[in-house]
């Protein structure tokens, strides 16, 4: 019998293999490796320069959350942070290694290591949220116009934004928590339970914050957009028939697919989650796993730019101490 510690050891490689072994079969290889003679080196470029867009937004809009609790940063310093923990992201599983280290970073530099966790939760709640959204409005837009066959795809994605907004509502009412913590009160003196209670506090002191969770889900929302557009000019590069409505729409959903996925990087399924997307917005696969490949190899060529800002701040805080 397999224990239950080494099948969770290597269930995230077993999904990437079978993940890989699936677009293989099922895939037309030999077309993937044709569309790659027509990228231009100026798609490239512009896809780089919306990834390093991607990362500078993303720092900013978690610093917003880290002001609102008194834990400010300068821009260039979490823009530093995120590259490093995106270098991270490729050791430890999914989105958890990166969130992990943006935490410990800033609790070894003198933050309260809730209220930094609390902004990362809460980013991951509204961020969600505003892929959702995002995702919602622009099916709507593309099944008026058309697109019947994403009437499904619709229901889906509205069902679980009513769910996971009544949920997100819930997790911020101070009475619901109440309850739960006198339900757990023989638990009271439990270190971890200390923490989560810690941890809760400060996701509700943050969430009675209006204005800043207004900007924060609005630059969620602006976020997807750029990582949307992301796919744009290899697209147009390979001469796609591009819809970016379309695009709005179903690009979201392949990035709260890889955040649930235990893979690092979320190599494999990423790419899967990625074609199948596009494939909904009227793109060849083969032409879909290009553009996937594609954005793989810029992420892994800013392993390098992401390696350094992890050895400069590893620097910073040795110096620090």
């Amino acid at each position: 019998m397999i224990q239950p510690a080494l099948l969770k050891r290597w269930a995230p490689w077993i999904l990437l293999a079978v993940v890989i072994a699936l677009m293989a079969y099922f895939l037309d290889l030999h077309a993937t490796l044709a569309a790659f003679n027509d990228l231009e080196p100026l798609a490239i470029a512009l896809t780089v320069v919306l990834y390093l867009l991607d990362r500078l937004s993303m720092a900013h809009k978690w610093n917003i959350l880290l002001r609102a609790r008194n834990c400010r940063l300068s821009l260039w310093a979490a823009f530093r942070i995120y590259l490093a923990s995106g270098f991270v992201g490729y050791v430890i599983p999914a989105s958890v290694g990166s969130d992990v280290f943006r935490a410990a970073r800033l609790s070894l530099a003198g933050r309260s290591l809730s209220r930094v966790s609390a902004t990362i939760v809460l980013e991951r709640v509204l961020g969600l949220l505003a892929i959702l959204t995002l995702s919602c409005v622009g099916l709507v837009f593309v099944v008026l116009s058309g697109w019947r066959e994403l009437l499904p795809v619709l229901g889906a994605v509205a069902a679980a934004l009513v769910v996971g907004t009544v949920l997100t509502a819930m997790s911020m009412s101070e009475r619901l928590y109440r309850v739960l913590r006198r339900a757990t009160s023989r638990f009271a003196g439990n270190r971890i339970v200390k923490m989560l209670h810690a941890l809760h506090d400060e996701y509700v002191a943050l969430s009675r914050g209006t204005r800043p969770l207004v900007v924060f889900f609005l630059l969620s929302v602006l976020n997807q957009l750029i990582q949307a557009l992301m796919f744009v000019p290899v697209l147009v590069s390979l001469n796609v028939d591009v819809n970016l409505l379309a695009l709005f729409a179903v690009l979201p959903l392949s990035k709260a697919f890889i955040q649930l996925m235990p893979i690092p990087a979320g190599i494999g399924v990423a790419e899967g989650a990625q074609v199948a997307a596009l494939s909904l917005a009227h793109v060849a696969p083969a032409q879909g796993l290009a553009v996937a490949l594609v954005l793989r190899a810029i992420d892994l060529s800013m392993l390098l730019p992401a390696g350094v800002a992890y050895a400069a701040d590893a620097w910073r805080l040795r110096k620090a101490a």
